[in-house]
């Protein structure tokens, strides 16, 4: 029976067990390959709690196994793994008392707004325990928390319309996340796509628009004659 003495080797041994491979890893966390070796082989502590949350909330690895000293074996993670996972493979969504834990609390959304003339937005958004979530412009919405993805769906105060927004659970716990929103845009009710991302901290205007890069590259506004031509093709065989 393999002894596991520290976390790097929990990780490790899970990382071959899940057969995860170490590039597509350092892609999930926009980091290096050479970073996340150093991790698995306990090198000058590199591997941190942050990380280990990263991994709980984009790979479902329960943090308990870290945590817990007493689980010191392969056969005990395994079957920690094969519960976990046997609880949550028919789920779309489901608890992840940690990851909300990671989002609860204020945090600022920047993107660029559908007014051309209009600055970029930066709205603050309140994310509660329950999963509740409400924006400055009385938006307000729930989270619901898939394995990998997560998504926020609230309603537009005034027009009603769904607003909502994907992200990646794995960037959460370094306090910045991209997401991409699905919304209408105000005032002639166009349907829209834009990219944008969430800070923990307020920054200043001109960083996020640094961020964010070009407008052309982080938004899209669908071309009216494209619902025109559904109607018209509706309209030639019948249904319209």
């Amino acid at each position: 029976m393999n002894k596991l003495t520290n976390n790097s080797e929990k990780l490790n041994f899970i990382i071959k067990h899940l057969n995860l491979k170490g590039d597509l890893i350092a892609k999930d966390f926009g980091l290096g390959a050479s970073y996340i070796s150093k991790m698995r082989n306990h090198y000058d502590n590199t591997l941190k709690d942050v990380h280990l949350y990263a991994f709980e909330n984009c790979y479902g690895i329960p943090m308990r196994i870290f945590k817990d000293d007493t689980i010191s074996t392969e056969a005990e993670i395994i079957a920690i793994l094969d519960e976990h996972k046997e609880c949550n493979d028919n789920d779309i969504f489901y608890k992840n008392k940690r990851l909300l834990a990671n989002l609860e609390g204020d945090w600022y959304a920047y993107f660029y707004p559908s007014n051309s003339f209009a600055n970029i937005h930066s709205i603050k958004t309140t994310i509660f325990g329950d999963g509740r979530v409400v924006d400055e412009n009385k938006n307000f919405g729930h989270i619901h928390i898939g394995k990998v993805q997560s998504i926020i769906i609230k309603q537009a105060h005034n027009s009603k319309n769904l607003i909502s927004l994907t992200f990646d659970n794995q960037q959460v716990a370094y306090g910045m996340f991209s997401f991409t929103l699905v919304s209408k845009s105000n005032h002639i009710n166009q349907k829209m796509c834009n990219f944008g991302f969430f800070s923990k901290k307020q920054l200043e205007l001109d960083i996020a628009k640094t961020i964010l890069g070009d407008i052309e590259n982080m938004q899209l506004k669908i071309n009216g004659t494209f619902e025109n031509k559904i109607c018209d093709y509706l309209e030639m065989v019948g249904y319209a």
